[in-house]
């Protein structure tokens, strides 16, 4: 199964189609980032100036970050208010910017954090968030409203607060600390087990989260579809499939993948993503070729042949032993796409494995 792009958390080839379909805003005055800078530099500058650092840690390959940029980061309000800080882009994938990465614990993209202007961290918050979320969460941190700080000491005071337990096992979640969040969140399923007051669902799905950022697929699915079984009408039921499907891919799973795929297009039969993955899940079992074939040019179709979807065919199709059929459609992943090393690289170990034979 190839990469997600994720935020969290939506289905194989998702990134580059959802990113495609995502009209830009319309273009406002542009931040003052400081993106290639060291960081002692962001942070001096940031001291002598009495200002807090805003960092947008990304990845040229992640379909969030590209949203930020196209719908969030150009919005007048969302200039002005990040105008009042040192905003600051690391490529987390460019080597002089891994050890901050590391340093900030980094391990999904986008991932935003605000600090101090001696660049300690006040919080974070990751993924795509619409620009009207985004604003509100950073004027909030800047006030120190709703910090992991300020919810740890709300809750010192109401040990059982279901609200706040929610939100401080979300938080944890969010910042990769395991325990912390596991506790929380257990407790939140201890105090309402039939979501009666409408937080186990949440709980469940957050719980799911933690695990997937922590590898443990098979944890973050075996939540999640709990959550289906006993609180369908709490959640999105495409959303939560969807992040069900990735995870089952993740933990080698594919034929529960699979059912999960099947699943989804019975609320949408015609969404290309779905049909895309589904059909290169498929292709990957070595099983249900034909059925894969249809799902894939349905896509093809939908799609307008987008080269992700033309490179699945192609995929299908080699799996089928039709390489003249997996090559016409590679080329025509190439031609929309030149400069995609991955069409060219499975391209020429099609034709080496055919000469080969």
């Amino acid at each position: 199964m190839r990469t997600l792009a994720l935020s969290a958390l939506a289905l194989a080839a998702a990134a580059s189609l959802a990113v495609a379909e995502t009209p830009a805003a319309a273009p406002g005055a542009p931040l003052d980032w400081r993106e290639g800078r060291p960081w002692t530099e962001v942070v001096a500058e940031a001291t002598a100036a009495g200002k807090p650092i805003f960092i947008d840690f990304f990845a040229t390959w992640c379909g969030p970050c590209k949203m930020l940029d196209a719908q969030v980061y150009n919005q007048p309000a969302v200039v002005a208010e990040l105008g009042k800080l040192v905003t600051y882009k690391v490529d987390v994938d460019q080597e002089p910017f891994k050890p901050l990465a590391k340093q900030f614990g980094v391990k999904a993209m986008p991932t935003m954090v605000l600090c101090r202007s001696d660049g300690s961290e006040i919080d974070r918050f990751l993924g795509f968030r619409p620009a009207e979320e985004f604003l509100a969460t950073v004027i909030d941190y800047a006030a120190g409203r709703n910090t992991l700080t300020d919810l740890q000491a709300r809750l010192a005071a109401a040990p059982d607060d279901l609200e706040l337990l929610g939100r401080l096992g979300a938080k944890y979640s969010e910042r990769g600390e395991v325990e912390p969040a596991r506790a929380a969140l257990t407790r939140v399923l201890e105090l309402d087990p039939a979501n009666v007051e409408g937080r186990a669902a949440p709980a469940l799905q957050a719980l799911a989260e933690m695990e997937a950022m922590a590898r443990d697929y098979p944890a973050a699915v075996a939540h999640l579809q709990r959550l289906l079984t006993e609180f369908p009408a709490a959640a999105d039921r495409g959303e939560v499939l969807g992040f069900t499907a990735w995870a089952q891919g993740r933990a080698g799973d594919l034929p529960g993948q699979t059912a999960s795929f099947h699943e989804l297009l019975k609320l949408n039969p015609d969404d290309v993503r779905t049909l895309n993955a589904l059909a290169w899940s498929l292709s990957e079992q070595k099983q249900g070729l034909e059925e894969a074939t249809t799902h894939a040019l349905r896509a093809a179709e939908l799609s307008g042949d987008d080269p992700e979807v033309c490179d699945t065919v192609a995929v299908v199709y080699y799996a089928r032993g039709m390489t003249d059929e997996a090559l016409s459609w590679l080329d025509k992943a190439i031609a929309k796409d030149p400069q995609n090393e991955s069409f060219q690289q499975r391209r020429a170990i099609m034709v080496e494995e055919t000469a080969g034979k």
